[in-house]
């Protein structure tokens, strides 16, 4: 009875209370009693489940720990294996999700998670060849899944041959592609109508790509979250109890902006400098403290009434999360998070940490508009029609101009253009502004193989390359309604 009431709170999704009722339960057992099984086997046992819990809450060092402690009973368990290789790879210990994932290809050679996980591993640290290697094995085992080919394809060019198209054109024709793959199908065809230079045909496929992904694969209510809610409660936030000044020596630079703007090759040439920082990527960890902690009443927020943020437990969480980098309070270390929507928070960031920098990338808002149009980024549920790009960019632009007002000194705005072109004194500008030593030779960061996980990876593994003002004219047309 016990076991299915925790099982319901997790369904309901209320973790919290699901990880109290469960740590009294492991106080309760032996290891040796430790087996225990939830409905249907999805859950192997407590601390797996706890594992499992944390990392729902975003806690990934204590999720780590209870998945350490299941695989000292379970220790061939490649379910389990393959969380801990991915939650080392979330906290940036590459080292270890890489020896891990290797581990569990020798226990079974065609665990699909962690051959695709290994090729993505290798595909963020620009070890190209590796990460085909491994997208190869598994599009071996399973030929017709859209996205071994897709990734391949990315990757290099020549998968984009006559015989794959004639493939993907087959599988469509014989119904044999998942709704959650259609999109996949018109995405690898868009591509292969660029490399002909047949542009409306791109286009075509492109919308229809979008189409399909909005119908099968977005979640629901994270579009909602994105579409209606915190554009219009992110002003309406209310603080409670004053902060503990727990990470008020705390130096962080928070990079904003939107897709597709230089916040990537930003963040990577930040650090080159030699002065000693954490990049942490895209962590959106308050995001997901948000959520976690108020989405509830965020939802419910019919009326747009104010929320009470209390500032008190989101300096915890924000200490919980820092400790999944390795990160202490007595940390003085300058942080560099490349969270874009962060911008909804800026007002929270500063009275949290009461030093933070801002860095908000630019770039020529129509290039801006296709480069995320063409990309079909699958994790921005709002990006999958032009029309909710631009809403959201017009959003965007309206919050950023009323910080310009209020932190002036807070915000330092740097375009794609002026990092694209060289432009030595904007890059020195930026570094003094974030406390960073200048590096002279800020272009050759590629040199670092630097982790990266998001739709950038590829193009900035190869040299900087001047900002070409035309990439996109030819597909400006699909702005001409939206002009006003």
């Amino acid at each position: 009875m016990e076991l299915q009431n925790i099982y319901n709170l997790i369904n309901k999704k209320k973790f919290e209370e699901a990880k109290t009722k469960l740590i009294e339960l492991v106080k309760k057992q032996t290891v040796s009693d430790n087996n225990l099984f939830y409905r249907g086997g999805i859950y192997k046992n407590i601390y797996f489940t706890l594992s499992q819990v944390c990392n729902q809450l975003n806690e990934l060092e204590k999720s780590i720990k209870y998945l350490k402690n299941h695989l000292n009973i379970n220790k061939q368990d490649s379910e389990a294996l393959l969380n801990l290789a991915n939650l080392y790879l979330r906290t940036r210990k590459i080292k270890k999700a890489e020896i891990i994932y290797k581990r569990i290809i020798k226990i079974e050679n065609n665990n699909i998670g962690a051959l695709i996980n290994l090729a993505f591993l290798y595909e963020g640290m620009g070890k190209i060849n590796n990460a085909i290697k491994y997208y190869q094995i598994a599009k071996n085992l399973y030929p017709n899944n859209l996205n071994f080919y897709y990734n391949l394809i990315r990757l290099n060019n020549k998968y984009l041959s006559d015989n794959q198209i004639s493939f993907i054109e087959k599988l469509n024709k014989e119904n044999r592609v998942p709704d959650k793959d259609k999109y996949l199908s018109d995405l690898i065809l868009s591509k292969n109508y660029e490399k002909k230079k047949d542009y409306l045909n791109e286009i075509k496929f492109i919308e229809k790509s979008h189409e399909k992904f909005l119908k099968f694969n977005v979640n629901k209510k994270s579009y909602k979250y994105w579409r209606d809610i915190i554009p219009y409660c992110y002003n309406k936030f209310k603080y409670k109890n004053d902060t503990s000044k727990k990470l008020k020596n705390m130096n962080p630079v928070f990079i904003i902006g939107l897709p597709r703007s230089g916040s990537t090759i930003t963040e990577l040439i930040l650090s080159t400098s030699k002065t000693p920082k954490h990049s942490l990527g895209e962590t959106s960890m308050i995001n997901s403290i948000i959520i976690n902690q108020y989405g509830e009443k965020l939802f419910d927020n019919s009326k747009k009434d104010e929320i009470e943020i209390d500032l008190n437990l989101v300096e915890e969480k924000i200490i919980s999360n820092l400790r999944n980098f390795d990160i202490t309070i007595s940390d003085q270390t300058i942080l560099i998070d490349k969270s874009l929507e962060n911008f909804y928070y800026l007002d929270l960031l500063i009275k949290i940490f009461p030093k933070a920098k801002f860095v908000i990338t630019e770039r020529n808002i129509n290039d801006n508009v296709i480069g995320i149009f063409k990309k079909v980024l699958i994790d921005i549920p709002w990006a999958h029609s032009i029309l909710n790009i631009i809403q959201y960019i017009n959003i965007y632009k309206k919050i950023i101009n009323d910080y310009k007002k209020r932190y002036k000194e807070k915000l330092h705005f740097i375009k794609l253009d002026d990092l694209q072109n060289f432009n030595d004194e904007k890059v020195d500008a930026l570094f003094n502004f974030c406390g960073l030593d200048y590096n002279s030779n800020y272009f050759k960061f590629q040199k670092q193989n630097q982790f990266i996980s998001n739709a950038s990876n590829l193009q900035i593994r190869s040299s900087l390359k001047k900002y070409d003002k035309r990439k996109y004219e030819k597909y400006y047309d699909l702005l001409n309604q939206y002009n006003n």
